[in-house]
Order: structure tokens, then sequence, then C-alpha cells
């Protein structure tokens, strides 16, 4: 009975990080700096306070200049705890809850 318990609960919470497809307004998780690349990828979370959020996002293509200010940008939404919104070259421009999504825009948000 253990067992299906913690099987149920490990596959309820992948799912739940899954199906995370919110873009706007949401806040910065994890972000990733490669020594030679720089900024690398981003986890954005729905709420500050979340333990874990989207795939990982990240700046393939990006202009080296570009990338440094996106830095600067989500670098002051985490520290101030401010939402930004943001754009992916997917489809629908969003589909965070989706492995290997691009950065297209990133904006800071208006909080409420």
């Amino acid at each position: 009975m253990r067992w299906l318990l913690l099987i149920l609960m490990v596959l309820s919470s992948y799912q739940a990080a899954a199906a995370f497809d919110k873009c706007v307004g949401v806040y910065v998780g994890r972000i990733s700096i490669h020594h030679q690349q720089g900024i690398d990828k981003v986890v954005l979370m729905s709420s500050s306070s979340d333990t874990s959020g989207s795939y990982w996002v990240f700046f393939t293509g990006w202009d080296p200049d570009a990338k440094k200010e996106a830095l600067s940008v989500l670098m002051a939404a985490k520290a101030s705890n401010h939402r930004v919104d943001i754009y992916t070259k997917a489809e629908d421009k969003c589909s965070i809850g989706t492995p290997g999504q691009v950065f297209n825009e990133i904006h800071l948000s208006t909080n409420p």
C-alpha cells in the first residue's frame, strides 16, 4: 500500500510540473550561467513561494549583449520578487510546461 501511495505521489507531482504553461506574471526561479556562454537557461515559477516550476527555458541563438541585458532584468526581478512576462518561440508563445523552449522576449510585469 505504501509503494502504491508513493508511486501515485510521484506521478501526480510530475504531472503538475509538466502542466505549467503560464507565461504572464511569473516569477524567476533558477538561473543557470555557463562559464563560456553566459546566461544559459532559466526556470520560471507561478508563485514566489514555489519550490519547482517550469522546465528550463533556454537562450539559444540570442546575441551575447541581449543575453547580458536579459540577465540584468531577470536578476532584478528575482531580487525584488517582481513578476515577469515571457514569450517563447513556441507556437503558442509559451509552452514552458514542455521541455526545450527558447526565450523570444522578456518583459518586467506590472505588479498588481
